[in-house]
């Protein structure tokens, strides 16, 4: 049995996002690309070995990124601009935890939650359960789950190296 602490000791770190390819059950391709995220977007998952996590996504989109915001000067930019920014991010922090599993650190279960901090009021107190599996050494990992209107995703983040720019 492999306790929980190889597994943290494993997930513990920062990690990039790659790419996503969501699917319905039957396995056909949904080609559903997020609303607010877009089809490309760019994000990154923290993990400390205390037990919180957070999740940074943005679009890529260059017309969801007004290129003259700066959060230095508050008159800057029209609360459309301010809003468009808004509604192309994903960002939230909680504690995070991993099953236990029978066989290896590799495969098992995270959960994101309860969520403490979140852009949007409704995700507050909920959590995400993700099946992850590690690859290459744990530099790269890989989350398979489901979303709240029920399309499979199934996304691969690669490691990120301290201090590094990746």
């Amino acid at each position: 049995m492999v306790k929980p602490e190889d597994v943290i000791k494993a997930i513990t770190g920062s990690w990039l996002y790659l790419n996503v390819t969501s699917y319905f059950d039957n396995g056909t391709i949904s080609h559903h690309e997020d609303a607010g995220l877009g089809k490309f977007p760019v994000g990154i998952l923290t993990y400390n070995s205390n037990g919180w996590m957070s999740a940074n996504f943005m679009s890529s989109r260059p017309e969801d990124r007004p290129p003259n915001i700066d959060v230095e000067t508050q008159d800057v930019g029209t609360d459309a601009e301010w809003a468009l920014i808004g509604k192309h991010t994903l960002s939230y922090a909680g504690p995070w935890n991993v099953s236990e599993t029978t066989k290896e650190v590799e495969v098992g279960q995270i959960t994101h939650g309860p969520i403490k901090v979140a852009w949007v009021p409704t995700w507050v107190g909920i959590g995400f359960k993700k099946n992850y599996t590690l690859y290459d050494d744990a530099k790269v990992m890989r989350f398979i789950s489901k979303n709240q209107v029920g399309i499979n995703g199934d996304m691969f983040f690669r490691r990120l190296d301290s201090g590094k720019d990746d």
